[in-house]
């Protein structure tokens, strides 16, 4: 039986409690009266083969796919990128099952026009041995030597223009019958996101994504998708899991460690003490993470996306009561962002201004004029290949200015169009140019909202060049932020992850 997530009062009796810092994790003792977010347990699962098996046979708004399928047709199969879910390498992957059973149908039906697209968007390319383990071995071995699988390339010069400004990848735009298989963890990767941003041109992607992109933006790019296109969509809901064994006791309540939890939480903090930054991350990457499944739905995207977004919303929302004067947070080790890569400071923010700050039901966590105190070292380290364009963007223009009209005015051009960045995108695996400028627009919010933003056990440095304080420890960080917040606020951690979306009650 599942227990759900709750808000826990520290008092006298609380253990030292775990704060995430990417790469790391610390144990803190946090002040009485905080109030301590847990998110809940999974919930439980389903059958994935069996699921999956429904689901094409029993969809939602639409036919079963095998009545979709007949000799002669062109089909397109998008898949999530191994960006989603984190980490990517679990085995057996989920995607797998459901890429075989897909086109085990289109094999009955007689069809022998199949492509298959990874997703990735202004992401990084998949490497060959990436999609290998993403689709597994029997598919990529009957696709790949026909050139009919791979990633997206948003910068491809084939692209297909379905309508005014709106490029689609040329296997997508010419396909019969697309069929998007998606892997969802959270809200804003469900419905028609993976299609909108994961397989349009650079341009499109960005008109969504960029500064001032709205949902009306992207309501637009989907309304084209869905009327140029016939789709039929896969959503596989996973579950809370996390942590391989040995990591198990950083999805547990502290109070409820065994002897095996302590000894294991001592030698991971031994570890991160010696080891250097960049192979820190590797010790909370577990390469068979026990994913489970929760749901798989079929069928119609938009019914699709609301089934997803129900069970989501069951599995992960917890009523915090009132928002905080102060809440703590820190960032998960791996996002999509540093697959494989160190968590640079820019994907630090962007992991706890934006994707945690916006997971809530309506309110922030955090009141208005608020302080966020964060935990992360801000390390000035860069992967050259993944993120060449955040270090240019960290080093050359935030030490210039932390104003987003202004880097947008000044410097948004070369991100965009940089013929350099667009060969490290197009043949090295980079992150598109664009992606420094996503990362700081989407962490704009939270830093409007708040009164103060800042890191402990930080580089200095680097958080003055993102536009924030340092602190060395809690307390400090606490005696900065009195002054907007008064000596005695009323603090919240959230105790993430797994994810948690915070329900602003009073």
């Amino acid at each position: 039986m599942h227990r759900p997530g709750f808000v826990l009062e520290v008092d006298d009796r609380t253990p030292p409690l775990l704060i995430p810092e990417g790469a790391g994790c610390r144990l803190e003792r946090l002040p009485q009266g905080t109030r301590v977010a847990y998110p809940a347990e999974s919930r439980p699962g389903v059958n994935p083969a069996l699921a999956i098996g429904r689901a094409l046979n029993e969809p939602v708004g639409q036919a079963p796919l095998g009545d979709l399928l007949r000799p002669g047709l062109k089909v397109a199969i998008v898949f999530t990128d191994g960006a989603r879910p984190m980490p990517a390498m679990a085995r057996p992957d989920i995607r797998t099952e459901a890429l075989e059973q897909i086109l085990s149908l289109a094999a009955d039906a007689g069809i022998d026009d199949v492509r298959l697209v990874a997703a990735n968007g202004l992401r990084r390319a998949q490497s060959e041995e990436e999609i290998r383990g993403l689709v597994g071995e029997r598919v990529h071995r009957s696709f790949a030597s026909d050139g009919l699988i791979g990633s997206h390339d948003a910068e491809a010069p084939d692209l297909v223009e379905v309508t005014s400004g709106v490029f689609l990848n040329r296997a997508v735009a010419e396909a019969d019958l697309v069929i998007d298989v998606s892997v969802v963890s959270e809200i804003g990767h469900i419905g028609w996101q993976q299609l909108a941003t994961g397989v349009t041109g650079a341009a499109t992607a960005w008109a969504q994504l960029g500064r001032g992109a709205d949902q009306q933006v992207r309501d637009e790019v989907a309304g084209v998708l869905a009327e140029h296109l016939t789709v039929w969509h896969l959503e596989i809901v996973l579950d809370q899991s996390l942590y391989s064994n040995w990591l198990a006791f950083l999805g547990k309540r502290e109070w409820e460690w065994n002897v095996r939890d302590r000894i294991n939480a001592l030698g991971l903090r031994r570890l991160q003490s010696i080891a250097p930054h960049r192979v820190r991350g590797l010790l909370l990457d577990p390469p068979a993470a026990p994913y489970g499944v929760l749901a798989v739905t079929g069928g119609d995207v938009a019914q699709v996306a609301d089934v997803s977004r129900e069970v989501l919303l069951e599995q992960q929302r917890v009523e915090i009561g009132a928002a905080a004067d102060v809440v703590i947070a820190g960032p998960a080790p791996i996002t999509e962002h540093n697959q494989g890569a160190v968590m640079n400071p820019l994907i630090a923010a962007w992991d706890v201004l934006a994707r945690t700050f916006e997971a809530h039901t309506g309110k922030p966590a955090v009141r208005e004029g608020g302080a966020m105190i964060l935990f992360h070292p801000l390390a000035q380290e860069f992967n050259a290949r993944f993120h060449a364009a955040s270090a240019d963007f960290f080093a050359e223009v935030l030490s210039d200015t932390t104003d987003p009209v202004r880097i947008h005015a000044e410097h948004g051009d070369r991100f965009v169009s940089d013929e350099w960045y667009v060969s490290l995108y197009r043949t090295q695996n980079a992150f598109h140019g664009t992606h420094p400028l996503q990362l700081w627009d989407a962490v704009q919010p939270a830093v409007a909202h708040c009164g103060d933003i800042i890191w402990v056990g930080a580089d200095r440095a680097s958080a003055e060049r993102l536009g924030h304080r340092a602190a060395s420890t809690l307390a400090d960080a606490l005696e900065i932020a009195s002054a907007s917040v008064g000596r005695t606020p009323d603090i919240l951690h959230l105790h993430t992850p797994p994810a948690l979306i915070a329900d602003v009650t009073a």
